[in-house]
């Protein structure tokens, strides 16, 4: 896999970095997740948001937030 298509890597460093420099402050982290109509999409997308998700669980003070995205086709 190409290094400029990984996103949750880089994404929760930076995350974990700027919760480093001020842990007196909450960040929350608004993550978009595509929920689809069929079981076989699934396949299509790779579950970013879970993978983030499942990333930063272990720090404390920062939020995670996912809202759904829903795909109609």
């Amino acid at each position: 896999m190409s290094p400029y298509r990984a996103t949750v890597a880089p994404l929760a460093n930076y995350i974990a970095a700027l919760h480093r420099q001020r842990p007196d402050v909450t960040l929350t982290v608004v993550v978009p997740e595509i929920v689809v109509a069929k079981r076989w999409q699934r396949i299509l997308h790779n579950r970013v948001a879970a993978r983030l998700r499942a990333s930063l669980i272990a720090y404390e003070g920062i939020i995670i937030t996912t809202v759904p995205f829903h795909l109609t086709r």
